[in-house]
């Protein structure tokens, strides 16, 4: 029973198959059914109605994309779109407002930060290349200065890539709030070893005199000027001691305040104000904490401190040892009390972990077993490599690339689909007009199959890449209005990936199978977009033929 009623579907599909047909293989459709009365076996004449069916279909397709030009040669009634002009019509609607919903998602923040997201390779070319690489920075610059807004000012200093630049937007906020002192010490974090750094130093010694941040900022500053290229070797006794002695006021200060939560209370203030929400200038400071050559340098002055009581010890001074010991413990707490990050909690863990080993064998040494025992407690506790940080990440490393890849490649098809629509709605409207040429006549029911096409795809791209992105930019709003940090690693993973190209290494250009295995499996995705890319491709290249040589050319008498 269950064969005879599939059966009966498949004629069915057959028959209507036949009449979206072009008329000679309509005949051959018609002659395909007659046979199929012959066809014996419920199975045998599902799979003979299937396979006509398919063939019409196909046939079906060929009219709407090479409809006839002589009117004999191939589809005689010029395709289905030609044939019917309220098809047409109802085409053209539906792909108008297909485009109307696809240009609505530039209505909601989210899309619009996405689709800046996704062009973000191609405007660091074009900004690389004119020499404006800042140029949102540069505007809300001239914004804040016109109105003379010290934290729009601040904002931009500590996000300025020209150093001179940033130290002149950094004069001028604090000349008109003092309280924005900090941003020097964002600054110099930024371009050790700059000019103004040295004036700096005093203010914020006078400002904050006893963070421990302004030593280390001296200490880098050390580093730069005197080690350009971090080599250490030579030694150079002064420069070394210089170091050692700003390592050390900064391992003995009271307080450490990287100035992080100032710099996020700027963000709630600044960026609403002027509705900025450039990902890429917003968060500047993803790991919100120390740069890495500054952290290099905390471990480096570490493991020398811990070396200099352990050369205590051997020579009986166990005291002067535990100071060195408990030295670079506490300033491992004080990182740690205060990160905001987990790259700051694991610079914070690793220098206590340093510190407690040494501890540990010296409360052995001394037969203190219960301190000998916290110690190595505490030591495995605070080894980094052992418990890394979690908690800032939910969607995973090669989750965020993928999600990256498929932003960029989502952005770019809008604009294929959209340079589609607009070439389409051009011979439309050339064809529509009044003595318009045959030619622009016969190419009305390609362009009306492409502008569908397009309109679709658009619309396509545009839910893909707001759907994509949509998590991130709460992510983006949480950080930005409540300081929270919660999965910023996933952000960043994204912003960070979708940098270049798809595609693309930051060492250079990759094949397509280098791309895949860097980024992950393509997954389902990968393979959608390809097949839509190719059809949109196609489409646009047989609409620049038909219209350009399509056209009657004049013979010569």
């Amino acid at each position: 029973m269950l064969d005879v009623q599939i059966r009966q579907a498949a004629t069915t599909l057959l028959d209507s198959a036949i009449r979206i047909a072009p008329s000679p293989t309509r005949e051959w459709g018609h002659a395909l059914r007659g046979e199929l009365n012959y066809v014996e076996g419920s199975w045998a004449g599902t799979m003979w109605a299937l396979g006509g069916a398919s063939v019409m279909v196909k046939q079906a397709i060929v009219s709407l994309v090479v409809p006839s030009r002589a009117g004999h040669d191939m589809i005689p009634d010029g395709g289905l779109f030609a044939r019917n002009p309220h098809v047409r019509r109802a085409a053209l609607a539906l792909g108008g407002a297909c485009v109307l919903a696809a240009l609505l998602f530039f209505g909601a923040p989210p899309f619009r930060q996405a689709f800046q997201v996704a062009m973000q390779p191609w405007l660091v070319m074009y900004r690389a290349a004119t020499g404006n690489l800042q140029p949102g920075i540069a505007a809300l610059a001239r914004r804040a200065e016109k109105q003379h807004d010290a934290q729009g000012l601040a904002f931009c200093a500590v996000r300025a890539r020209d150093a001179g630049e940033g130290a002149r937007l950094a004069e001028e906020a604090v000349h008109l709030d003092a309280t924005l002192t900090w941003v020097y010490a964002i600054i110099a974090l930024a371009h050790p070893g700059f000019a103004h750094a040295g004036t700096w130093m005093g203010k914020l010694e006078r400002w904050d005199p006893q963070n421990g941040l302004i030593s280390l900022i001296q200490a880098e500053t050390i580093v730069r000027t005197r080690f350009p290229h971090g080599v250490w070797a030579p030694p150079n006794p002064a420069a070394d001691q210089a170091w050692s002695e700003a390592m050390a006021q900064a391992f003995a200060a009271p307080k450490f305040d990287d100035y992080f939560d100032k710099f996020t209370a700027l963000n709630r203030q600044v960026v609403p104000r002027y509705r900025f929400y450039d990902p890429y200038e917003v968060e500047s400071r993803w790991d919100a904490g120390l740069p890495d050559p500054v952290t290099a340098g905390c471990e480096r002055f570490a493991i020398l401190w811990i070396r200099a009581g352990q050369g205590l010890e051997a020579q009986g001074d166990l005291r002067g040892a535990r100071e060195k010991y408990w030295a670079v413990a506490r300033f491992g707490q004080l990182i740690d009390s205060q990160a905001h990050s987990q790259f700051e909690r694991r610079n914070g863990a690793y220098l206590q972990s340093l510190a407690y080993r040494p501890l540990e064998a010296l409360a052995k040494r001394q037969g203190d077993s219960a301190q000998a025992t916290l110690f190595g407690y505490l030591a495995e506790k605070f080894n980094p490599l052992k418990d890394a940080p979690t908690g800032e990440s939910a969607f995973g490393h090669f989750t965020s690339k993928r999600n990256a890849a498929v932003v960029e490649i989502s952005g770019l098809m809008i604009l294929v689909f959209s340079g589609l629509v607009l070439v389409a709605a051009f011979i439309l409207i050339a064809g529509s007009r009044r003595g318009a040429e045959a030619g622009a006549q016969r190419d009305k029911p390609v362009a009306t199959f492409v502008a569908l096409t397009g309109a679709l795809g658009m619309l396509f791209s545009a839910v893909t890449l707001y759907l994509t992105y949509r998590p991130y930019w709460y992510i983006f709003q949480s950080s930005v209005v409540n300081g929270e940090r919660a999965q910023s690693l996933d952000l960043y993973e994204l912003l960070n990936s979708a940098q270049m190209p798809p595609g693309v290494s930051p060492h250079g250009f990759m094949t397509l199978m280098e791309a895949l295995v860097y980024s992950g499996s393509p997954g389902f995705l990968f393979y959608v977009w390809g097949g839509v890319t190719l059809l949109g491709v196609i489409g646009l290249i047989l609409i620049l033929l038909r219209h350009f040589l399509g056209r009657p050319h004049a013979h010569a008498p």
